[in-house]
C-alpha cells in the first residue's frame, strides 16, 4: 500500500478572524489524529497570497477518503469550513513517491 498525500488549498472568507479560524481548526485535531490511517498533518498560509494549505498524510487512499467523508459530518470540521471561501477550495490526493524528515522535525 502507498501512502497518500492529500492536499486542500483555500482562502478564508472575508473579514474572517484568523484566530478564531486557527482555534477551530485545533478542534478538528484530535478527530484527524483518530481516525483510521491518519500519518501526519500540517497548516500553512502564503501570507503574500492569503492562501492557506491543510496538508494531511494517509496509509491509504481508502483511508484518506474514508476521513474525508467522516470529517465533512463532524461538528468541529464545520466549524472549520464556516471561514473557507468555498469557491478557493482546491482538493487532491496524490500518492506518495519520496519522503524525507530531518530528525528535529517537530511541530511549530
Amino acid at each position: 500500500m502507498e501512502n497518500i498525500v492529500e492536499t486542500v488549498r483555500f482562502k478564508l472568507k472575508e473579514g474572517a478572524n484568523e484566530a478564531k479560524f486557527l482555534a477551530d481548526s485545533e478542534a478538528t485535531v484530535s478527530f484527524v489524529t483518530q481516525s483510521a490511517g491518519f500519518l501526519y498533518r500540517s497548516l500553512s498560509v502564503d501570507e503574500s497570497s492569503q492562501t492557506w494549505t491543510d496538508i494531511t498524510y494517509w496509509d491509504s487512499m481508502e483511508n484518506a477518503k474514508a476521513a474525508y467523508d467522516d470529517f465533512m459530518n463532524h461538528e468541529s470540521a464545520r466549524n472549520m469550513i464556516s471561514h473557507i471561501e468555498e469557491e478557493s477550495v482546491v482538493m487532491s490526493h496524490e500518492t506518495l513517491k519520496m519522503n524525507v524528515m530531518s530528525d528535529c522535525a517537530q511541530s511549530a
